[in-house]
């Protein structure tokens, strides 16, 4: 299976670095209006540093705000998932055509043994113009790559290497797919949040400040930002989307759950605490598809582990009329 970096992980486009810019420059308001000194390193470590990669860098590379905002999710396996890519990445894989976005015109595959790439042939301006795997990020537009664009090539691909894989992962998951501005509004949401909550910062003051940045880009003067989409509401920002608590404390504002201690070898990386019940996962209120792309500010929060686990692949909607079936059917009062 793929299991190495998206390829071609640290090339950017002009525009790609002016939207990695405009997140730092979110990243230094934000910042700048933590009081503590070491709560400022620690935003910017742990939380705000901008890798300029596809892919949030490796090891100290970006941090949580562009890897959830900004990134796709890391994939691997026996397809040409980019473990990790920016959202706006051109390339996206579709089980079914998506509306506003054109499709490719085929795959090829050109090379032999490990040498092997994938050629995506687009049509631009009615002329077939051709993208292997490492510069697909250099699509003018987006496309999708749909299933029966595969089917020429199954019986070849299901005998490629893991080397071969790693070699192709080049295009991300449709569902994961948002627009350059989307990304930005996310990340600025996001990054909303966790000044407030995790840093005891003023929401007046930093929104406001992170408005401005917005309001400012110049990566697209026919886009006004911050858009419709961006929320306005304290609560909206800083609270879970399921339990309505702010994000910092428990789910439900219940008692802290003490988790039984289980042997970790002291010499492996632990991370238990990500699976704590309020640990801090990013949520969409609607549940991502193909069909339309949901990573949007107006979509995007930051919650509790426990809560995103039980809404799975449901809204927030579809998730709370479950849980109001399964109170009534254990007799239980609603409050």
């Amino acid at each position: 299976m793929a299991t190495g970096r998206t390829i071609s992980a640290t090339f950017l486009t002009e525009k790609d670095k002016a939207i990695l810019d405009l997140c730092q420059r979110i990243s230094e308001v934000i910042e700048e209006s933590i009081k503590n000194k070491q709560d400022r390193k620690i935003f910017k470590s742990k939380h705000g540093k901008i890798s300029y990669t596809r892919d949030a860098g490796l090891g100290l590379g970006g941090g949580k705000l562009q890897r959830d905002a900004l990134c796709t999710r890391g994939i691997q396996g026996k397809a040409p998932f980019s473990n990790r890519n920016i959202r706006w990445h051109p390339l996206v894989a579709a089980e079914q055509p998506i509306t506003n976005t054109p499709s490719i015109e085929r795959i090829e595959i050109e090379g032999e043994d490990e040498s092997q790439s994938l050629i995506f042939v687009v049509k631009i301006d009615k002329k077939e113009r051709k993208y292997p795997s490492e510069r697909t990020y250099e699509l003018p537009m987006r496309f999708a790559v749909l299933a029966s664009h595969w089917l020429p090539h199954i019986d070849r691909l299901k005998h490629w290497s893991d080397t071969l894989w790693t070699q192709n992962s080049c295009l991300i998951t449709a569902y994961e797919a948002a627009d350059w501005n989307d990304s930005i509004e996310s990340y600025a949401v996001l990054g909303i949040a966790i000044a407030v909550n995790e840093f005891k910062v003023k929401f007046e003051q930093v929104y406001e400040k992170v408005a401005k940045v917005l309001f400012t880009q110049n990566i697209d003067k026919t886009l006004a930002l911050p858009s419709r989409k961006f929320p306005i509401e304290k609560a909206d920002i800083i609270s879970c989307p399921l339990c309505l608590v702010p994000a910092n404390r428990n789910p439900s504002n219940m008692p802290e759950h003490s988790r039984g201690k289980r042997w970790k070898p002291d010499w492996s990386s632990n991370k238990r605490a990500e699976g704590d019940e309020s640990s801090l996962q990013i949520m969409h209120i609607l549940p991502l598809t193909e069909e339309k792309f949901l990573h949007n500010a107006q979509n995007v929060r930051y919650g509790h582990r426990w809560c995103n686990v039980s809404m799975t692949d449901h809204s927030v909607e579809e998730t709370v009329d479950f849980m109001e079936y399964i109170v009534k059917a254990h007799k239980r009062n609603l409050r």
